[in-house]
């Protein structure tokens, strides 16, 4: 009985662990156009299958996939190594913060 009581208790922390850190998802607010403020030539779409793109008007584009968790955005672009970065939503506008400091600020496309 004792060795049962201390496996669950095992469980127990192992299964609070994994739902304090957040478990990658799909934030439901990201989905959708995004049109990058400072130009609106610079589109980022997320797909609610967590495919994504980003394109200039002028034809150049490339895409990605992506996730959530907690509050960074996990992004994966082939043949390249996954990044992370936090972002917020606030208002129709979609802050992204690089690993720089510097802050991309998106709007909501009509």
């Amino acid at each position: 009985m004792k060795k049962f009581l201390v496996l669950l208790g095992v469980i127990s922390i192992f299964s609070a662990m994994v739902l304090l850190t957040g478990c990658d998802s799909r934030d439901a607010a990201l989905v959708g156009t995004w049109v990058f403020e400072d130009d609106s030539s610079w589109v980022t779409t997320f797909n609610e299958d967590g495919t994504g793109t980003h394109a200039l008007d002028w034809g150049f584009g490339t895409s990605f996939r992506w996730s959530t968790g907690g509050s960074n955005i996990n992004w994966n672009y082939s043949g390249h190594p996954s990044m992370r970065t936090p972002y917020t939503i606030s208002g129709g506008v979609l802050s992204i913060t690089m690993a720089d400091g510097t802050v991309f600020r998106y709007i909501a496309a009509p």
